[in-house]
């Protein structure tokens, strides 16, 4: 995994929930002078990459709980045939069609011979990144607080086709243990952030302690819906931020 992209792209994944000009000025700041935004019937997201570069990076919004179309599209857990293989979230595939053309539209316009592509999002913004990142045969993919997308043989297909996938979890974030496990699965490398903010390699059994504390760490600070709180995007940017720090000192 590379730190600094993560960092990068959870800050990506924080800055598509502004609006079209707080994107704009964040662009301009950063030096992405071709860039697109797009939003359809609710799905919203950018592409951009810098002058000369052939990396794109696709950036997709997850969900905000006062916007009902998200809600109905995270609720729409029946699964339906991908486009490779496998079967996947009903819901976030009709959500990822509204725009998927559009922005392979704006792929092509790049005119690019050897192009790298990075997907990302937190929420349902990383349901559609991940789905995204399987139709295009994307290089890498960065999601924070992914739901699960799709079934066993549409992960192992993730995995056959080379997409180099870090799923970051963020402590007890509750977004990232549903649909339930019985018929959706996760993908990628699991990335988890321990409920001190550090990222570490745990057994199941050590994250299970890990988030017992976290949980109770919380409700002594006066935080009873600790899932709800982990799932912050802000959060995931701030403490993979920190750990990048921490590392640079030493």
């Amino acid at each position: 995994m590379n730190l600094p992209k993560a960092v990068l792209t959870a800050e990506m994944s924080s800055k598509v929930y502004d609006n079209y000009t707080g994107v704009e000025v964040w662009m301009r700041e950063n030096g992405y002078d071709s860039w697109a935004w797009f939003d359809v019937d609710g799905t919203q997201a950018f592409t951009c990459r810098k002058h000369k570069s052939t990396e794109i990076f696709i950036v997709f919004r997850g969900t905000e709980p006062n916007q009902a179309r998200d809600i109905l599209a995270d609720a729409k857990a029946w699964r339906k045939p991908a486009r490779e293989k496998g079967l996947v979230h009903f819901g976030f595939a009709q959500a990822l069609d509204k725009v998927y053309d559009k922005i392979v539209h704006w792929i092509d316009e790049q005119n690019l011979d050897d192009v790298t592509i990075t997907c990302t999002g937190h929420s349902l913004g990383a349901a559609l990144a991940t789905l995204m990142a399987s139709r295009l045969d994307a290089n890498e993919l960065y999601t924070f607080g992914s739901p699960r997308v799709g079934n066993r043989d549409f992960v192992k297909e993730m995995k056959k086709d080379g997409v180099r996938h870090y799923r970051f979890v963020n402590n007890n974030d509750v977004v990232t243990t549903i649909p339930f496990p019985i018929r959706f699965r996760h993908s990628g490398e699991l990335v988890y952030i321990n409920h001190y903010g550090n990222i570490r390699k745990m057994s199941p059994w050590q994250r299970t302690k890990d988030k017992f504390r976290g949980r109770w760490r919380s409700m002594k600070k006066g935080q009873p819906f600790d899932g709800v709180f982990d799932h912050s995007v802000n959060l995931y940017y701030e403490k993979i931020k920190n750990v990048q720090s921490t590392q640079s000192e030493n």
